[in-house]
Formats: C-alpha cells, sequence, structure tokens
C-alpha cells in the first residue's frame, strides 16, 4: 500500500535517546513464529534495541497440537500463566512490562493484561502497540460484545502492527490515526522453496508408487484437518472433478480433529490419498506431484505454502479468511470462486485443461512465493519498531489515546 511507505523506512537512530528495550507479548509461541523472532532479534541487535519476547505454555487445547517451541534466553522469556476456560489467559510479566520502553501485545480479547496495558498507555507511562489482524476479525470472526470491545480500543495504542498491507488499509477506513506497519506475515518458506526446486522425477515416482497415485491430473490439499477448512465441501467438490476428469486424483497433507472423515473418504474413494503430516522436504517432494491447491474454506498462512511450490491456489469466496488472503489475485497467481460446490468444481476442471492458463498461473504463483518471505517480514517489523520509537522517545509527547 502506497501510504504506509514510509512508514517502513528507517529513521536516524541518534533521535532514540537511549538504548531501548521491546517487549513483544504472546499466549504461546508457536514453532512456525520462531525463526521470525530469531531474524527480528538479531535486525533489532544491530540497531542497539534490545528485544525480549514473552511466551508462556499453551492451554489443554493447544497442547494437544503439538506444534509449540521454546526461544533462546537472549531474548526469550517464558512467563507463568492462569488460562480461564482454556480461552482467556493472565500472564505475570510485571517486571518485563515496567522495564520495557515499547509493549507489542495482540488485538484480542484473549489477553487479559490488555486493559491494564491500555491505561497505562493513556496516561503516557508506557508506550502501547497493537500486532494482528485489526478491523476485519472485529466483523466476522467474534461475538458482538467481543467486537465491541475491540472497536473501541482499535485507536488506544500508539502504533500498529498489522498483518498485512490489506488490514492496514481497513485500520484507516476504521479511523486509526497512529503509526501503522503492514508487517506482511509469513513463515520461513526458504527451505520448503528450496526444496521444492531440488525435486527430482526420482522422488515424484518413488512417491506415487508409495501412495498409489496415478497419472492425474493432481491436487493437494495441505493444512489443519479441521472445519474451517470446508473438508466436506473440498471432498464434494473432488468426486465432481473425477467425474468430468476420470484420471484426477486428490493428495490430502496434514493432520486435526477431521481425519476420520478425510481416513474414510479414502477408504471409499481409492483416488483419494492421505499422506499424513508432512514437513520440509517431504511436504515439498508431495506438493511437487500436483499441479493446483485446493483450498475451498479458510485460506491463511497455508497460501505460502502453495505459492512456494508454484501452485495456484483456488479457493471461493467466504467472509471467514485470514488476511493472507490478500495475497492471492484471482486469475492471477490462483482463483476465488463463489463459495459454490458445482461453481468450483467447474473452475478446477476449467483450469486443468488449460495449459497456458495452467502454466501462467503457476509462474505468477512462484513468484509471489518470492516476495512473500519472513525475511521480508522481519525487515518490515524492524523498521515499525525503530520509527514507533524514534517518533515516541518521549512519551509525553505522545497523543492522548482515545476513550476505551
Amino acid at each position: 500500500m502506497g501510504s504506509q511507505r514510509g512508514e517502513h523506512q528507517h529513521p536516524d537512530l541518534e533521535e532514540v535517546l537511549k538504548m531501548p528495550r521491546v517487549l513483544i507479548i504472546q499466549a504461546q509461541m508457536k514453532r512456525y513464529r520462531a525463526p521470525f523472532f530469531q531474524r527480528l532479534y538479531e535486525a533489532l541487535k544491530q540497531d542497539d534495541i534490545e528485544l525480549r519476547v514473552a511466551y508462556s505454555a499453551p492451554n489443554a487445547i493447544d497442547r494437544r497440537r503439538n506444534d509449540s517451541a521454546e526461544l533462546p534466553p537472549e531474548y526469550g522469556r517464558k512467563a507463568t500463566a492462569i488460562w480461564l476456560a482454556n480461552r482467556f489467559i493472565y500472564q505475570a510479566l510485571w517486571r518485563e512490562i515496567w522495564r520495557a520502553d515499547l509493549i507489542i501485545v495482540g488485538n484480542e480479547n484473549k489477553f487479559l493484561i490488555n486493559p491494564i496495558l491500555l491505561a497505562l498507555a493513556r496516561i503516557k507511562l508506557k508506550l502501547v502497540a497493537f500486532w494482528g489482524i485489526g478491523a476485519e476479525e472485529t466483523q466476522i470472526r467474534s461475538s458482538k460484545l467481543s467486537s465491541w470491545i475491540r472497536d473501541r480500543t482499535l485507536n488506544a495504542v500508539h502504533w500498529w502492527f498489522a498483518y498485512t498491507d490489506d488490514s492496514a488499509a481497513k485500520l484507516r477506513l476504521y479511523g486509526v490515526t497512529c503509526g501503522i506497519t503492514g508487517v506482511q506475515n509469513a513463515v520461513d518458506t526458504t527451505e520448503l522453496r528450496r526444496c521444492a526446486a531440488n525435486t527430482d522425477e526420482k522422488g515424484r515416482t518413488q512417491l506415487a508408487k508409495n501412495y498409489g497415485i496415478g497419472s492425474g491430473p493432481v491436487a493437494i490439499f495441505c493444512g489443519a484437518l479441521s472445519p474451517s477448512k470446508h473438508l466436506l465441501f473440498l471432498l464434494s467438490a473432488a468426486r465432481l472433478i473425477r467425474a468430468k476428469i476420470p484420471n484426477f486424483e486428490l493428495l490430502i497433507v496434514g493432520d486435526g480433529p477431521l481425519r476420520d472423515l478425510v481416513e474414510k473418504s479414502v477408504q471409499a474413494n481409492p483416488w483419494i490419498h492421505y499422506l499424513g503430516p508432512k514437513f520440509g522436504r517431504d511436504k515439498a517432494l508431495a506438493l511437487s506431484v500436483a499441479q493446483v491447491f485446493l483450498l475451498p474454506g479458510n485460506v491463511g498462512l497455508a497460501v505460502l505454502d502453495s505459492f512456494a511450490a508454484g501452485l495456484p491456489l483456488i479457493t471461493t469466496d467466504i467472509p471467514i479468511h485470514g488476511p493472507e488472503v490478500s495475497y492471492l489475485q484471482s486469475g492471477v497467481n490462483g482463483l476465488m470462486t463463489p463459495h459454490d460446490i458445482e461453481a468450483y468444481a467447474a473452475a478446477t476442471v476449467e483450469l486443468l485443461g488449460c495449459r497456458e492458463q495452467l502454466a501462467r498461473l503457476s509462474n505468477a504463483a512462484r513468484e509471489a512465493g518470492a516476495h512473500y518471505t519472513i525475511e521480508e517480514m522481519a525487515q518490515r517489523y524492524h523498521g515499525g519498531i525503530v520509527q514507533c520509537l524514534a517518533r515516541y522517545h518521549r512519551l509525553d509527547s505522545a497523543p492522548a489515546a482515545c476513550d476505551i
């Protein structure tokens, strides 16, 4: 977004009066986030800015997903936490908060410490920033009360780290007047892109033999096997595609609460292949066998997996997508159809039947994958932190936060 370009630049650090400390608060540390924090720590260290990332053990539900990580003690701080109903979290972070010059926290009501942080921002005792989806979440994912609270606090901070440039633009439409950095949310796909580029015919042939994959064309779903991904929709559309393209095959990669549904579909339809969860080189190999990435439900960071492998992602127009869906340009690097099984199947059949269009979308997807990277995210986030600190190096110059 053009209006955000200046907010990614790095002002002169001599304006910052002392070596500042930045505290980022996370409810838990997801495995996919750890590489980002490592890069951010290294970038800030070069500018003599100290980073602390506070996080806690996951709740009982998230613990079963087995996707947590630990950060090194140089910048990671694991805090004692109390979870209420596996939804709300209180973290004992007062020492870290008191020592921090800038506190960055999610704009989620689950953080019970947020009202206190916003009060400290209002009376100019602390510099506070939000990191998150922003205005979009208030409309489509929350109860009316939760949305009302978030609406009232959108403008209560000194800075915003919005997931995408599109999220940043929507915050402006909601009247947010503080500084905003679109961080271009990403995961580390460097290794996935490298592995995808180095897959060979021998590896693909062996994978096809191991799972009984036919000549194709082949589509792949890769992600959590959860209701938000609309797997019933996917399986129904796949059967329609198979009726039009007799050699069509579908690969499903991932794990989650709907695994039984997927395994039963495999038993009834031998052309559907469940590969289980795959990571690194194994995931890259599975992606390399396919020609398209099918995800009719909630699109989030999975779009970066499809781009890393040079696969057009085909999804549907629904209101529950994550902000990363803005990376998809329908007709350029993927497709977005109406949320209709027949329309979705028809669009997939048409794309698979047109080699020229498929090649064009695949090339554009691969180019997009080189643009949306964790390195770019760390650079943008770093730039936003530096600019925020430079603007508010004296808190008595900060504007008053809005009424909560």
